[in-house]
C-alpha cells in the first residue's frame, strides 16, 4: 500500500442540504450483494467461501421478498416504536422479540440443500437450538459481544437478524429523511456499526454515506472527518496504487482507526461489504501502521477487541 496521498484539509467542503438518510431496499441490497459476491469469488482466493455467501445472501434476498401473509408469518407484527427516541430500533429501545428466529429457521431451510456436509451438520444444530439460547446469542451479537457467540453459528445469526431488522427499518429511515436527522457514527436507525463509507454518483458527485451492518441504511456524513471520533486533524486517505482508486482508506492519527471508502462513482460494482472481504490485504496493511478497524461486516463477524470509549469496536478477525 502506497504512503498517505491525502490530508483531510485538501478534501473539499460539502453542503448538507442532501438528504440525511436513505432507506434500504433490503431485497435490491441482497440482490446486488450476491452478484458482486459471484464475481468476485475467483479473484479473491476464497472461491468456496465467497461461494457459501453467496448463496447465504441469496437466501436472504428470497427471504426479504416475502410478501402478505408468508411475510407476516415469517417477519410478525409490526413492532412498536418510539420515532423520538435516537435510533429508535437499537435492541434496547423496541420489543424485538424471536420472530427474527422465524427468518433463521427459513434461511437455514433455503442453505441446507446446497451447503457442504459439515455445514449442513452445523445448520442442522443450529435449526435445533433453544428458542432461549439463540435470543441470548442475539442479545450478545447486537451489544458487539461476538465472543459469546459460537464462531460457526455467528454468520447465520447475523444474516437472519439483518433481514429482520431491515424488514422493519425502512419506515423508520424513511421518517428520519423527513426530519433531516442524522448521526455521525452509527447507524441512526438502529445504532449498530457501519460495513464502511460509500462515495455516490448520485443525488450528488462526492457524497460520502455509511452503510450500516445490521439494517442496511445509509446516512450521510461529510467527507475529511473521522467516521468514529470526528476529528479533522490527522485524517489521511491511503491507497494501494493510484491516487483515483476506486477503494481507499481512511484513517485517523487522534482515535487510530480507521474505515474502508468505496468509490460507486469511479466504479458503480462495487459493493461495502463484498468488497472490503475482498480487500483484507489493505487492512493488513493498515493494522501493521498500529490502526484498528471501526466498522463491522456482516461477512466477516470478528471477536471483539477492547473496547474503546465504552462502546465495541470489532476488528478484522478470522474468517468463521
Amino acid at each position: 500500500m502506497s504512503t498517505a496521498i491525502l490530508d483531510a484539509e485538501k478534501i473539499p467542503g460539502q453542503s448538507l442540504d442532501i438528504k440525511t438518510v436513505i432507506a434500504a431496499d433490503p431485497k435490491a441490497v441482497y440482490q446486488f450483494r450476491a452478484k458482486r459476491l459471484a464475481e468476485l469469488a475467483e479473484e479473491s482466493g476464497l472461491t468456496e467461501y465467497f461461494g457459501l455467501l453467496e448463496q447465504l445472501v441469496g437466501a436472504q434476498e428470497k427471504v426479504a421478498a416475502l410478501y402478505g401473509e408468508a411475510a407476516k408469518s415469517c417477519f410478525g407484527p409490526q413492532p412498536k416504536l418510539d420515532l423520538s427516541q435516537n435510533q429508535p430500533m437499537a435492541q434496547q429501545h423496541f420489543e424485538w422479540g424471536n420472530y427474527w428466529q422465524s427468518v433463521l429457521l427459513e434461511l437455514i431451510s433455503e442453505l441446507m440443500p446446497k451447503v457442504s456436509t459439515d455445514l449442513h451438520v452445523v445448520l442442522k444444530e443450529l435449526a435445533k437450538a433453544e428458542a432461549d439460547v439463540l435470543q441470548g446469542y442475539a442479545q450478545s451479537m447486537l451489544g458487539g459481544r461476538f465472543a459469546e457467540v459460537p464462531a460457526q453459528y455467528s454468520l447465520f445469526i447475523w444474516a437472519a437478524l439483518s433481514v429482520y431488522w431491515s424488514h422493519w427499518a425502512v419506515d423508520v429511515a424513511q421518517n428520519l429523511a423527513d426530519k433531516g436527522e442524522a448521526h455521525k457514527r452509527l447507524c441512526p436507525v438502529c445504532g449498530s456499526h457501519p460495513v464502511g463509507s460509500v462515495i455516490k454518483e448520485e443525488p450528488r458527485v462526492g457524497l460520502r454515506y455509511l452503510h450500516c451492518s445490521l439494517c442496511e441504511t445509509e446516512w450521510h456524513e461529510v467527507r475529511a472527518e473521522c467516521t468514529s471520533c470526528g476529528e479533522s486533524k490527522g485524517v489521511l486517505l491511503w491507497a494501494e496504487t493510484e491516487t483515483n482508486a476506486a477503494i481507499r482508506v481512511e484513517s485517523c492519527d487522534t482515535c487510530k482507526g480507521y474505515t474502508k471508502m468505496f468509490f460507486t462513482d469511479i466504479n458503480p460494482r462495487l459493493e461495502v461489504a463484498a468488497d472490503d472481504l475482498a480487500t483484507l490485504v489493505m487492512d493488513s496493511h493498515l493494522v501493521e501502521q498500529g490502526y484498528s478497524a471501526t466498522t463491522v461486516n456482516p461477512l466477516l463477524l470478528a471477536h471483539e477487541q477492547e473496547p474503546m470509549e465504552s462502546e465495541p469496536q470489532p476488528k478484522v478477525g478470522d474468517i468463521h
